[in-house]
């Protein structure tokens, strides 16, 4: 892969202000063979502010045995799809149908902000539009989300960013409803695509990535030039200088 220069960076980077909403585009109608979209400003109602760091919970296995009420007094916690079943985040977000429904459905919007695309907000009540919408997986969308919202130490658990092959466990909720089987053995280039665009976009950040067993792939998260914003810990190493070391 060719140098990057630093004065040309792959992407641009995202100067942070406070969100404070944004037109959509709402509906778009062919008519006469030409397209017509209806557009509507969609005021920020959420008007977050960032409190201690910001974690990040993927629903990978390598998350399976860490108990995420330890997060609770240090930050806010950004979940997604069913995660709301076992635990209650700050901010859920979902950008699949079924999923968003089911989310809508069973009153979580209630309990926590609900995060989802425009098309889905406009078809279930209480879901929240993603703000300024990259149009990433639903975990991803939580990483961006809470840049957006002004945190600078993002950290991510239950990210594995692949599949494990037949007989594995690859999601947390696999199997259950609204989560098919997967078999596959395969590392997903694009979530990680757009977990480096992230990266690169906004580098006054910090992404710490927590895995008790990264596999090799996870030591090479940057890609060009390395913006020195992004790190490993293992579970062990999070509680010590992490966890216990906020007051």
């Amino acid at each position: 892969m060719p140098k990057i220069n630093l004065n040309k960076p792959e992407v641009d980077v995202i100067e942070w202000t406070p969100y404070v909403g944004e037109t959509v585009i709402t509906k778009t109608i062919i008519r006469k063979g030409k397209r017509i979209q209806e557009t509507k400003y969609i005021e920020d109602t959420v008007k977050a502010v960032p409190k201690g760091n910001a974690y990040i919970i993927g629903n990978g296995p390598s998350r399976k045995d860490f108990d995420l009420n330890m997060l609770k007094s240090s930050g806010q916690i950004y979940g997604c799809n069913a995660l709301y079943r076992d635990f209650t985040p700050d901010y859920l977000f979902s950008v699949d149908a079924k999923m968003s429904k089911e989310i809508s459905d069973n009153n979580v919007p209630e309990k926590c902000i609900c995060y989802a695309p425009m098309l889905e907000v406009n078809r279930n009540k209480g879901l929240t539009l993603i703000p300024k919408n990259p149009h990433y997986i639903s975990g991803n969308q939580a990483i961006w989300t809470a840049g957006v919202h002004g945190h600078k130490n993002i950290y991510l658990l239950g990210f594995d960013f692949r599949e494990f092959g037949r007989d594995q466990l690859n999601n947390i909720y696999q199997n259950t409803e609204n989560y098919g089987e997967r078999h596959s053995d395969t590392i997903f280039v694009e979530w990680l695509s757009q977990f480096r665009r992230m990266i690169k976009q906004r580098p006054y950040c910090k992404f710490t990535v927590v895995h008790d067993n990264p596999p090799e792939y996870m030591n090479y998260l940057q890609t060009g030039t390395d913006l020195k914003n992004t790190f490993l810990l293992t579970y062990k190493e999070f509680n010590d200088k992490v966890l216990n070391q906020v007051s």
